[in-house]
């Protein structure tokens, strides 16, 4: 059975950061107040323990931990897209296996750690999880530099694999991601994974955006997406213009660190990274600071109190 999750995976998705505390463990406080944001502002769906979650630098018991914890906050009001974080197939296979619960949506299956050799090797990865899993799975064409990451081809030959429903696709390359859109079947959905490529690729038909700054301008970014969506393109060129600079500034030093540096200058959670990760360099703080005093003040919210 083919799962249609396009309807659920339109708009913004927002893939949720970890927050760490002064002892170098998870802030649970503070990832209640971020997704209580989300539930309640523009975000369509959650993504917990994707690209922008440290995944891979928590144990597995924290991986659960923050999974029920998050889906515990969100009390189902948001689609919950639990994420795994393999280094090779086996453990991937082993995650996916694991998720057989009613309150996540889907699973994201992110990049294999190193990445594969050869386009089989990724046909390979994604179907061993896909044919593991209990719930429908988002594939991850991750932004590499070194590797191309999965062809058309071989994303359209795992589109028709009956438990995979969609591909988050994160090189911002027009030309692929337009011949994904004319290649797909109807129940694929396709996503754009990077924050600066949301307005072309949403105007060439993309679904939607899984967003890391979303974490801290869901409500701003939301109503770009919903914009564009609705065709207002004129409107929703004022919020990507006011926002450019941070999302370029997002794309230097990685998701993970740029992200918690907005949200700590917002006082909407700590900057701590885990090693390997390291926090942002002066000179990128200060572009992250100087970006931020230039936004419209309407965008910076006092922080709210949700229930």
């Amino acid at each position: 059975m083919k799962h249609n999750l396009r309807s659920i995976l339109s708009g913004q998705g927002v893939s949720l950061i970890t927050p760490f505390n002064e002892a170098g463990e998870i802030d649970y406080p503070r990832l209640e107040g971020l997704v209580l944001r989300l539930v309640h502002d523009d975000s369509d769906f959650i993504i917990a323990l994707g690209t922008s979650s440290e995944c891979s630098l928590l144990s597995i018991e924290e991986q659960v931990r923050v999974l029920d914890f998050v889906s515990e906050i969100n009390e189902s009001r948001k689609p919950l897209i639990a994420g795994i974080a393999g280094s090779d197939t086996r453990s991937s296979v082993q995650r996916a296996a694991s998720f057989d619960r009613r309150d996540i949506a889907a699973i994201f299956c992110a990049s294999s750690n190193p990445s594969a050799s050869s386009q089989s090797g990724y046909i390979g990865h994604c179907r061993s999880v896909s044919e593991a899993s209990p719930l429908p799975v988002i594939l991850h064409n991750a932004h590499q530099f070194k590797t191309a990451g999965m062809t058309c081809d071989t994303i359209m030959e795992l589109a028709h694999e009956p438990n995979i429903a969609g591909v988050i696709e994160c090189s911002g390359d027009v030309a692929l991601t337009g011949e994904l859109i004319r290649s797909r079947p109807d129940h694929f959905a396709i996503l754009s994974g990077r924050d600066v490529m949301a307005l072309p690729l949403l105007s060439l038909g993309v679904d939607g955006v899984v967003s890391s700054i979303g974490n801290a301008f869901s409500k701003e970014f939301g109503s770009m997406v919903h914009q564009l969506l609705f065709g207002s393109i004129h409107e929703a060129r004022k919020t990507h213009h006011a926002l450019a600079p941070l999302m370029r500034i997002l794309e230097t030093e990685g998701e993970p660190t740029g992200i918690k540096t907005i949200l700590a200058h917002l006082s909407l959670c700590d900057a701590r990274v885990r090693l390997p990760n390291t926090p942002v360099s002066n000179s990128t703080k200060q572009a992250i600071y100087d970006a931020i005093a230039e936004l419209p003040l309407e965008m910076l919210r006092l922080e709210t109190t949700f229930s």
